[in-house]
């Protein structure tokens, strides 16, 4: 049952992300449906995890993903849409699963591993220079690295100028990988 679960959660997962993108599409801003958000890279994940035991991928949300779709939940920013109530469903369901579907893995027996603080900053600074180079390229807003989502905490940080926001960023991703493993070795001993 518990595995049915796990792939209903992923199929789930999978139709949302879906959603979202017909919407972008039709809407002409295609662009902005590149996997190159936490978001839609922990999505991808979770939609891999739903079908299998995969250890890196279990890492990889527990340390970014999780606490990145908490804090997109907390703090909801999703794009502008002509269909604004189904876009911010779809938003809500998506930020959803990616915490849902660790979560059956871990009550499933899987574990995440500790010490993985360092891979998952190198993993980090890999994606946003790729995301930096891609908002260059094409003026679009991947990691939140050309500005702030709106309505959010870090437009204040922001304001204090771009240098000190992209360090803060760069801290508070460290601060919490390392509470992440920190909170692994306790409750995963």
């Amino acid at each position: 049952m518990d595995r049915k679960l796990r792939h209903a959660a992923g199929v789930v997962l999978v139709c949302s992300m879906a959603a979202t993108v017909g919407m972008l599409y039709v809407q002409g801003r295609v662009l902005e449906a590149l996997p190159l958000h936490l978001c839609s890279i922990s999505a991808l994940a979770a939609v891999c995890l739903s079908a299998g035991k995969r250890a890196g991928l279990l890492d990889f949300l527990w340390y970014l993903g999780m606490p990145g779709a908490l804090l997109a939940l907390i703090f909801p920013a999703p794009a502008v849409s002509r269909w604004q109530w189904l876009f911010d469903a779809a938003y809500a369901v998506t930020h959803a699963l990616i915490l849902v579907i660790p979560m059956l893995c871990i009550y499933m027996g899987e574990k995440p591993r500790s010490g993985q603080t360092l891979r998952m900053m190198v993993f980090l600074q890999g994606a946003a220079l790729m995301a930096s180079l891609t908002n260059h390229m094409l003026g679009t807003d991947f990691f939140f690295l050309s500005a702030p989502p709106a309505g959010t905490p870090l437009e204040w940080v922001f304001s204090w100028g771009y240098d000190t926001y992209i360090i803060f960023l760069e801290i508070l991703m460290f601060c919490v990988c390392w509470g992440m493993d920190v909170l692994c070795r306790k409750i995963f001993r």
